[in-house]
């Protein structure tokens, strides 16, 4: 008899588990559970250099099918204000490239790509309610953060979206830009660009982000539309995010805010640790441990961004690059390896690539060395090293 796997949730978390699971467990029957009421994500996406082969295997997707979700090639993330206020192009080592993408297109690409393969079942369910032997809930953000560890770190807890429409994306990376009160992010997609400013609400007010922002348009030259949106949002991570039969992804999981794109290389290490408990190859209290860890590496490379500081001496920045040195000088304590990929970066040359060590969350020794120099902050991470 087969075995019964369930996946809840629409959204982009919900999709890649899908695509995962139709691939990497094919004997079972899958049943995806969403609520048609809820409307889907309009906001552009960026991912990393995993994200086109996981398409590739899982839905055979090609270059020539990115219009299909309004995509565009990503071939790193420009930086612009960070640090030694040169700008960078933080890029992925060829041939690696990845996707922007339109999150509402994506959901329903893949769900045209496989409503013949799994049993569609529209209703707003939670997972006790569901007779399956898995289930991967993606049924997003909590109502309560009990069972969740909150960033004590991460500087940004707003966000305020607008879409910039265009007839070709007119650049071919994703836009981080240091900013006075924060720092905005540009996703070029095939119809439109999505510029976001994320904030610190408690710091800065809406309107202040609103009349910064026009600086961007201008210098991209890009014509805002009225399509906009405003979002707050915590910085969280469950304290366990697998239960058994139960597992939970996106935003039901984690959220980190969206630098370097971290969320769906976080969704798929969720998925592979779900597949593992499943399957008996690992248990619950390993599977906990290895999402507790990478939660707080993903968390240190976004905080080295902070650490970095920018060219704004603002109350923000301040406050960011505070955060920053505390997170970074308190991991440090305990965190051997991230230690070591600093090191390793640190004692290379500018001009050479590092030797390969791994990952350390979703960056390799070559972007640690890149960042690390691009951000300009080699001398203020030796001198932490030599404490």
């Amino acid at each position: 008899m087969k075995k019964k796997l369930a996946v809840i949730g629409k959204g982009t978390s919900g999709c890649q588990s899908i695509i995962h699971f139709l691939r990497y467990m094919p004997d079972c029957e899958i049943e995806w559970y969403f609520d048609p009421n809820v409307p889907t994500q309009s906001v552009g996406e960026g991912s990393a250099i995993q994200f086109p082969k996981n398409l590739f295997l899982g839905l055979n997707f090609s270059y020539f099918d990115l219009n299909k979700i309004d995509g565009s090639v990503k071939f790193g993330i420009y930086k612009s204000g960070w640090g030694n206020q040169k700008d960078f192009l933080h890029q992925f080592v060829p041939p690696q490239i990845s996707f922007h993408f339109s999150a509402k297109a994506l959901q329903q690409y893949v769900f045209d790509s496989v409503k013949d393969k799994v049993k569609i079942i529209e209703a707003n369910v939670t997972p006790d309610k569901i007779d399956a032997d898995y289930v991967m809930s993606c049924a997003g953000k909590p109502e309560s953060y009990d069972e969740f560890h909150r960033s004590s770190y991460i500087p940004v807890n707003a966000a305020y979206i607008t879409q910039c429409f265009w007839d070709y994306p007119r650049f071919q990376y994703t836009l981080t830009i240091a900013r006075p009160y924060g720092w905005v992010f540009g996703i070029p997609l095939q119809n439109r660009c999505s510029i976001g400013y994320l904030y610190n609400r408690n710091i800065n007010t809406e309107s202040e982000v609103k009349e910064d922002v026009k600086n961007i348009f201008k210098q991209y030259n890009l014509i805002p539309s009225d399509t906009t949106n405003s979002l707050k949002f915590e910085n969280y991570y469950k304290k366990q995010t697998h239960h058994g039969r139960v597992s939970y992804n996106g935003n039901a999981s984690f959220f980190l805010e969206p630098m370097e794109a971290t969320s769906i290389s976080t969704m798929d290490r969720i998925q592979r640790g779900a597949f593992d408990v499943w399957n008996g190859n690992t248990n619950l209290e390993d599977a906990n441990l290895m999402y507790y860890g990478y939660m707080l590496q993903i968390q240190a490379i976004i905080m080295l961004h902070y650490f970095a500081g920018s060219c704004y001496d603002t109350d923000f920045w301040k406050f960011a690059q505070e955060r920053g040195k505390e997170c970074i000088q308190n991991t440090l304590k305990y965190d051997e390896y991230l230690m070591q990929m600093l090191n390793h970066a640190i004692i290379k040359s500018k001009s050479n690539l590092c030797e390969d060590l791994g990952e350390y969350g979703i960056w390799g020794s070559n972007s640690f060395h890149e960042n690390i120099f691009g951000l300009g902050i080699n001398k203020s991470l030796q001198n932490l090293l030599n404490q």
